[in-house]
């Protein structure tokens, strides 16, 4: 496991190719401890090479994947690992816990920063590439309900976009990029009973004032649907601007929907394969109308105490740079699920499979104990 999430990823081109084409995407899956996560890296370019370098805290081994496998590694005298590889693109896969990147602060507020604050010989900080900007950078979160996201800002020009359990910032021909997350981890059982409520399409009115002062670094998201990004310097976000923190009280009856458990259940793992039930639009994993039915009925099943390991899997692809769109189509279906009452420290996500023949349009689940899946039908 990699023990820093923010691995300075140095991608110097070995070709002398003027104004290249790269594109790169990071997606963060956050646990619901608000420290642990699943971070996926994909780099796609024009040029022959590409060069990637970890920290001395990481190791090529830690990663779930690499892709490709064919690179070549090179020990280097800070600690750290140069890995060499033979083509323009490249994705990686980790999971880790956050450290030094996050400063916990009082009720539940936790301060994420990407940036160590440290500008290399070269001028170059945060994530950067060499010897062109990115010609895009896609930075997205992917945070489970319990987490509020409160404010949010990069020190280069970009688009923020806020939608649903998602935050991404999206920026053209920029370079040496760095974030600031402000978010509140609540208790995830505190949102347990009513998980299975539509969530609400605007945010809750703020009625009443918090009971504390706030913190209030510097900070210029202010929680609007879409917003710019701004420097760091900027003013923080008038107190109205934070979500509220009131949770729905009333009963569910959420428990009347889950079907009874027999008293003997098949304990080995079992798989089902589940069509159309997600898909990318305009680059975001969204669950189909089919898969609001289907999703919801899987959950039924499996929101039980008896549920001990739910994978999900995402669609297959046919390029690998595609890796991590499959990802965040599991990550989608995941917090599905977990707002319908599966409990969400029990669900792991992986990528689909590579396959010449992939379609993209099925992911497969497999549940632990298999005899839970007994209760459910994808089609009814």
């Amino acid at each position: 496991m990699w023990s820093r999430f923010t691995a300075t990823l140095l991608l110097a081109a070995c070709a002398t190719q003027a104004l290249a084409v790269v594109e790169r995407e990071d997606i963060i899956v956050l646990a619901a401890d608000g420290l642990r996560y699943t971070s996926y890296k994909t780099l796609r370019s024009d040029l022959a090479e590409r060069v990637l370098y970890l920290g001395p805290d990481e190791a090529p081994e830690d990663a779930v994947f690499i892709v490709p496998d064919d690179y070549a590694s090179t020990p280097l005298d800070d600690g750290g690992t140069r890995l060499h590889f033979q083509s323009g693109s490249f994705a990686l896969m980790n999971t880790g816990v956050f450290d030094a990147e996050v400063e916990r602060k009082a009720n539940g507020i936790r301060v994420f920063t990407s940036w160590d604050g440290v500008t290399r010989s070269d001028g170059h900080l945060g994530k950067w590439n060499a010897p062109d900007d990115f010609s895009s950078f896609s930075y997205t979160w992917v945070v489970p309900r319990n987490i509020d996201i409160l404010a949010y800002q990069a020190n280069r020009s970009g688009t923020w976009e806020k939608r649903e359990n998602t935050l991404n910032w999206t920026g053209k021909q920029v370079n040496d990029i760095a974030f600031t997350i402000r978010y509140r981890v609540n208790d995830p059982d505190a949102g347990a009973a009513p998980a299975a409520k539509p969530r609400p399409t605007q945010p809750a009115p703020q009625q009443t004032a918090p009971s504390k002062p706030k913190p209030q670094p510097s900070y210029s998201g202010n929680g609007l649907e879409t917003a710019p990004s701004t420097s760091f310097d900027s003013k923080p976000p008038q107190a109205g601007g934070t979500p509220s923190q009131a949770k729905p009280q009333q009963p569910t009856t959420s428990e009347q929907d889950k079907p009874a458990q027999p008293s003997n259940v098949d304990p080995k793992p079992r798989s089902v394969t589940l069509d159309s039930v997600v898909t990318l639009a305009d680059g975001r994993p969204q669950v189909t109308a089919r898969g609001q039915g289907v999703l919801r009925r899987l959950a039924g099943a499996l929101a039980t105490d008896n549920t001990r390991r739910v994978v999900i899997h995402g669609p297959g692809f046919t390029d690998s740079r595609d890796t991590g769109g499959s990802v965040a189509q599991a990550a989608r279906v995941s917090d599905f699920l977990a707002a319908h009452g599966v409990a969400e420290e029990r669900i792991e996500i992986r990528a689909g499979k590579r396959a010449d023949d992939a379609t993209g349009r099925t992911i497969e689940v497999t549940v632990e104990p298999g005899g839970l899946l007994d209760a459910f039908s994808e089609k009814r």
